[in-house]
């Protein structure tokens, strides 16, 4: 069983009993927490993230995870460069095939209206997401050390780009139409 909310994995679990996943499925649906679904269910795991999630600090949560991870694949002086500036600290981190990503909200689908940075060959390549291109990642520049390739992702922000808020890049669609 997966327990999905607003775009976000939020537990998961399994079992063989026919009457535990009945009792997960009504305790999700009625609106409990994970703990309280844990409690009533113990085969049901959740990760931290998932618990900032639902205390609503999942942007400093990944922000934590990504500044402590001892994963090859993240460039700690780029995350360390990313976070040092408000406007990017707000945003929602996310890695994608070693390429640091930004999002305007915390739950997938991600917003791709942010520049994306991605370490290569000892410099930084800052590029605006294949879906504003139809040939692919159009280029915005390179850059040689993390702080300038920060720079030119906060100097191509887009307009009144707040907090990530909670929810997907659909639900964001639809308040930005109202």
């Amino acid at each position: 069983m997966n327990f999905w909310e607003r775009g976000v994995g939020m537990g998961k679990g399994t079992t063989t009993s026919l009457d535990a996943v009945v009792s997960a499925i009504s305790a999700w649906q009625s609106g409990a927490t994970l703990a309280r679904l844990k409690s009533a269910c113990p085969f049901v795991d959740y990760s931290p993230l998932a618990e900032a999630h639902e205390r609503g600090d999942a942007v400093e949560a990944q922000w934590t995870s990504y500044r402590h991870t001892t994963a090859r694949h993240v460039d700690h002086e780029l995350i360390e460069a990313a976070y040092a500036q408000p406007q990017l600290r707000a945003l929602f981190p996310f890695h994608s095939h070693r390429t640091l990503n930004f999002s305007r909200c915390t739950g997938f689908p991600y917003t791709h209206d942010i520049p994306v940075i991605t370490p290569a060959n000892g410099s930084y390549r800052v590029t605006w997401w294949h879906t504003r291109s139809p040939h692919g990642p159009a280029d915005i520049g390179e850059a040689d050390t993390p702080d300038d390739a920060v720079a030119l992702v906060v100097a191509h922000l887009p307009h009144n780009c707040g907090p990530a808020a909670a929810g997907t890049a659909e639900d964001l669609d639809k308040t930005d139409s109202t």
